[in-house]
């Protein structure tokens, strides 16, 4: 089962605005009416209660929303792109690959997330029409849209996760109670990823995860070590299962619980229900194993055969009564803070020198607006260095030692410097 992957998705691009003149007959001098172009479409990440796995992004892992359109005459805009909404399972974190940073916590249904921005649509000629320039014979392009690589973990694996030593028996009691189908052996390790299924009990449901079996020193990295106690933490409840038939049920019990303790004492918080399992091999001695682990622990104790399907049923009431009880617990606790990674404000700019004769403006506004300037048409360039010197760049680049056939890059775009 699929419960970490690395996804990139993109913002869609923004529309073209248009160059255009109002034609009209008996209106000899109409002006500029280029339109704008449409904003490209963002990406959202929702979270969904029937979604469980992020299996469906193993096959694809690049996702793009739709493109602005261009600008028309007589002002019409460009419609906007086409939002794009992908689902991923309650309990998926989203951290920012590059930095590390957490972006967010989609830990309930319908939480959701702006994900990755569509880039602006480029104006008209229309917008930059003034008393000076009143035919202005240039636009803008489209700005690309936001491209984020994410990783996706689920922190929320499942509702219950199922301990015990290897062959005790979590493969079948799996199948037994939901319509999962692990692969079942009479050999240890036949289960090496999670393996998850759905649960119904009346009306209500909850997902049970059936985890690669634990061995001693999980704690310190032997057998699939801290995989497993990775899956572990992501639960809500823990359903351990001890092998009925073993010599030493207790010890058994014990074994695992210590390596939980040892790798994480916060999973010691986890409730627990124990059950005894294979009690159709030898009823005595699964009863007799059931009264020890009562006197051993304050958790629930069951003794079920999952084959005859002898227990099954007051088992999962017992686990669906404790995820009801996490699940308001959880949906009781304040959200937490979900930091903003945008910039702290969009006028501000900074100026670098990169090596004699080459420096590096940056902040959103400028090289933004810069990138969507296509400087080849005729008085865009002008255009440009005007707003340079309306928001204080020019000034900046001066004070830094600029001199005419510098290079100014900004962004993906090359300025030279002329005065």
């Amino acid at each position: 089962m699929l419960d970490a992957i690395t996804i990139t998705v993109f913002g869609g691009a923004g529309g073209h605005g248009l160059v255009s003149y109002h034609r009209e007959k008996f209106v000899p001098h109409g002006g500029p009416d280029g339109g704008d172009g449409g904003r490209g479409g963002r990406v959202y990440l929702r979270a969904v209660d029937d979604v469980y796995t992020l299996e469906q992004y193993r096959a694809k892992r690049r996702f793009k929303a739709g493109d602005g359109g261009n600008g028309g005459p007589n002002l019409r805009t460009g419609a906007h792109g086409e939002d794009l909404v992908l689902d991923v399972p309650a309990g998926t974190v989203l951290v920012e690959e590059e930095t590390g940073d957490l972006l967010a916590d989609l830990a309930h249904p319908s939480d959701q997330v702006l994900a990755a921005h569509g880039g602006r649509g480029g104006w008209g000629n229309k917008r930059f029409a003034t008393s000076t320039n009143k035919t202005p014979s240039f636009s803008q392009k489209g700005h690309g849209g936001e491209e984020v690589v994410l990783r996706l973990e689920l922190r929320l694996l499942a509702d219950v996760g199922l301990l015990g030593l290897p062959n005790a028996g979590k493969s079948t009691l799996l199948a037994a109670v939901s319509r999962a189908k692990p692969k079942i052996a009479a050999y240890p390790f036949t289960t090496l990823e999670p393996m998850l299924g759905v649960v119904n009990v009346g009306y209500d449901r909850f997902t049970l995860a059936d985890l690669p079996g634990l061995v001693e020193g999980a704690s310190e990295g032997y057998g699939l070590g801290f995989e497993f106690l990775k899956h572990v933490r992501r639960c809500r409840v823990l359903l351990h299962l001890v092998d009925g038939s073993a010599p030493d049920p207790l010890t058994s019990f014990e074994l695992i619980e210590g390596e939980v303790r040892a790798y994480d004492p916060g999973l010691a918080d986890i409730p627990r229900v124990v059950a005894v399992t294979k009690a159709d091999l030898d009823e005595r001695s699964a009863a007799d194993a059931a009264r020890e682990l009562a006197r051993h622990t304050n958790a629930p104790v069951h003794t079920v055969s999952a084959l005859a399907g002898e227990g099954t049923d007051a088992l999962a009431a017992e686990l669906m009564a404790l995820v009801r009880e996490e699940r308001a617990k959880a949906d009781a606790r304040p959200p937490e803070g979900v930091p903003v990674l945008r910039p702290a404000s969009q006028e501000r700019f900074t100026v670098h020198v990169e090596e004699p004769g080459r420096f590096r403006v940056e902040g959103w506004r400028v090289v933004t607006f810069v990138e969507m300037m296509d400087t080849e048409m005729e008085g865009s360039r002008d255009e440009v260095i005007r707003r340079l010197e309306r928001w204080g760049v020019a000034k900046a680049l001066r004070r830094e030692g600029v001199a005419p056939g510098d290079t100014v890059l900004f962004g993906a775009s090359e300025l030279v410097w002329e005065e």
